[in-house]
C-alpha cells in the first residue's frame, strides 16, 4: 500500500498545536517541516505528542543541531537534506539512532535536479530517500517539477527495493509518481489548508491505493 503522511509548516509551536488538533485521527504520522529557524529549539515536547508519531523534515541553517533537537523530542524519523548545511555529520551522529529499543528511521533528501548518482555519496547512512517534488523547497504550495518524476524513476530502477518518499506538489501528481516507483507520499497545503482535511487525505489515499470510494 502506498502511505500518504500529511506535512505541517509551522511557523511558531501555537501553529503547530492548531494544526495538528485538525489533523487528528486522520493519520498517525506527521511530518514537521522545520526551514530556517527551528521554531521547536526551545520546546521539551512536540505538542500533541501522544497522538502522533513524527517525522522531522530538517531545511534548517544547522542540520546536525537541529537532528540532535529532533531525536530528543522523540522523532520515529528524520529527514536531513543532502543540500544543507551540516548535512553530511548529522546523518554521521544519525547512525548511531538507527538501532535499539526505539530506532530512528533515516532519510537523504534529493533534489529533483539531481543525478540518480548522487545518492551514493550516502550508501548505507540511509533508511529511505525523498526526492522532492519542487525545486524550490522550503515553502508549501509551489509547482510540480517534472524531474522528479524522472528521478523516482532512475531511482527506482537501480534501487529495487527502495523506499522512495515524494515531498511537494504531490497531489495533483501522485499517480504519476506511483507509476514513477514511489512509495510514499507527503502532501503538505492540500490536506492541510483543505475545509474538510480528512476527505482530501481519504480521497488521496483511496486513489493511488485504486480503492473505489
Amino acid at each position: 500500500m502506498i502511505d500518504i503522511v500529511p506535512a505541517v509548516l509551522p511557523k511558531s509551536v501555537g501553529e503547530l498545536t492548531e494544526t495538528l488538533a485538525r489533523l487528528k485521527g486522520i493519520a498517525s504520522l506527521i511530518q514537521i517541516d522545520l526551514v530556517g529557524e527551528n521554531v521547536l529549539a526551545e520546546s521539551e515536547a512536540v505538542p500533541q505528542w501522544e497522538e502522533f508519531d513524527f517525522e522531522f523534515d530538517l531545511m534548517t541553517h544547522d542540520s546536525l543541531q537541529d537532528a540532535r533537537s529532533a531525536v530528543s523530542l522523540g522523532a520515529t524519523r528524520v529527514v536531513i537534506h543532502s543540500d544543507f548545511p551540516k548535512a553530511a555529520e548529522a546523518l554521521e551522529m544519525l547512525q548511531q539512532t538507527r538501532s535499539g529499543n526505539y530506532p530512528v528511521l533515516v532519510g537523504v533528501a534529493l533534489p529533483c535536479v539531481v543525478e540518480p548518482a548522487a545518492l551514493d555519496d550516502f550508501a548505507g547512512l540511509y533508511d529511505f530517500v525523498q526526492v522532492m517534488g519542487i525545486a524550490e523547497v522550503g515553502a508549501q504550495g509551489r509547482p510540480f517539477d517534472a524531474r522528479a518524476l524522472t528521478l523516482v524513476s532512475a531511482l527506482r530502477a537501480t534501487h529495487p527495493k527502495l523506499l522512495i518518499q515524494v515531498d511537494g506538489a504531490v497531489a495533483g501528481h501522485a499517480k504519476e509518481l506511483v507509476a514513477a516507483g514511489a512509495n510514499r507520499l507527503v502532501a503538505g497545503s492540500a490536506i492541510v489548508n483543505a475545509d474538510d482535511p480528512k476527505k482530501v487525505y481519504t480521497a488521496l489515499y483511496n486513489s493511488v491505493n485504486g480503492i473505489l470510494a
